[in-house]
């Protein structure tokens, strides 16, 4: 009879603690469910918030760089205006303007190896080194037109969030077309953070070769980023 009662304690005990182990494990793994829930949805609000702010900067850099493109495909962007009248020689006489423009530092620079003003017909043009750029005399005005002292204006973009969500490991919980399409935007902003990289060393170098292509490169990389977003931003809704 003891040994009954023995066996039956051992027996209860057993499945007590059999249960209590699987109880553990249950409640561990809600807890890192619910853990990893509440991990993705600050996640998901912090990828929210992250592609809204990108989304506003990279739209006024488009329309600027849209504008800029405009100017130097026009040739309008002015580099420098002059007074007639704050010159002491004339303005048509070119190897004046040479001796000027040696001295006038347009881009800083202390001194050109090469410095030209030649007529083309009724234009004249203006040529620093391996730089060419218009000469157009208006109102009194002498003015220096072309590509150069350009104004990059790179939006301040984050791209943090992809990291975030490998770093938490939410972004194995996350929709699939989700992880795609926040893929898609860090790749895109990689690349332009990259050609924005090379855009900034032509203009400190004052090279004309090579920038309008960049330029443009940017103003093409905003357009994809804006409709990426867009995509990322209806599967966030």
């Amino acid at each position: 009879m003891k040994n009954k009662i023995n066996k039956q304690q051992l027996i209860l005990e057993f499945v007590s603690v059999v249960f209590a182990v699987i109880l553990a494990l249950v409640l561990n793994g809600w807890r890192e469910s619910s853990a990893l829930n509440a991990n993705l949805v600050k996640v998901e609000k912090s990828i929210l918030k992250e592609v809204q702010r990108n989304d506003s900067l990279i739209r006024q850099s488009h329309t600027y760089r849209g504008d800029l493109l405009q100017k130097l495909y026009s040739n309008q962007n002015l580099l420098l205006a002059v007074s007639t009248s704050d010159l002491d020689f004339d303005v048509n006489n070119n190897s004046k303007l040479v001796d000027f423009f040696k001295t006038a530092l347009l881009f800083g620079q202390k001194e050109y190896h090469t410095v030209q003003v030649v007529q083309e017909g009724g234009d004249r043009v203006l040529i620093l080194d391996n730089s060419v750029f218009d000469l157009k005399l208006e109102a009194g005005t002498l003015q220096v037109l072309g590509l150069g002292n350009v104004e990059l204006k790179i939006p301040d973009l984050n791209n943090q969030s992809w990291d975030l969500a490998k770093a938490t490991g939410t972004i194995t919980e996350m929709d699939i077309a989700l992880v795609e399409k926040l893929g898609t935007v860090n790749a895109l902003i990689e690349t332009y953070l990259k050609t924005s990289e090379s855009a900034v060393q032509l203009v400190y170098s004052g090279a004309q070769k090579g920038l309008m292509p960049v330029l443009e490169d940017l103003y093409n990389l905003e357009s994809k980023i804006m409709k990426a977003n867009s995509q990322l931003l209806e599967e966030l809704d």
